[in-house]
């Protein structure tokens, strides 16, 4: 068993507003190159159910290898993320990069958070919690 696997799990939890609008794609652990794969057929599959519309992978809450995130930000891979060119209604693709300090740089200067195209929106960090069991 490949020990490394385990301590670079990622949780996702993706909200899609009421109205269909927008699917907001929450991303927790640390992005690397072996696991960004995953990152992508969620997005497609969100692409895929909200033709045309907003999709934002917040990565806020993540931590990141340099490399993960120059590959989400690679032009040809926002193309193929947001179906442009491919799909009669390409989403409107935005990325929230992990917090400057958050990113594990292996020796690297930590990349600032640039969200591209990203819109500020009143966030709600209570949408999609459990709650809290009572003994």
């Amino acid at each position: 068993m490949d020990r490394t696997a385990t301590h670079h799990r990622l949780k996702v939890l993706v909200h899609i507003d009421p109205n269909m609008e927008r699917a907001r794609i929450e991303v927790r652990g640390t992005v690397t190159a072996a696991n960004i794969r995953a990152l992508y057929i969620i997005a497609r599959r969100a692409r895929t159910l909200l033709p045309g519309r907003e999709i934002v992978l917040d990565l806020t809450r993540a931590r990141a290898v340099e490399e993960a995130i120059t590959a989400l930000h690679d032009p040809a891979q926002l193309t193929k993320l947001s179906g442009e060119g491919t799909s009669e209604h390409p989403c409107r693709l935005s990325i929230l990069d992990p917090r400057p300090g958050a990113a594990q740089t292996h020796g690297a200067h930590p990349r600032v958070a640039h969200p591209h195209g990203a819109h500020t929106r009143g966030e709600h960090p209570h949408v999609g919690a459990r709650p809290k069991e009572h003994a």
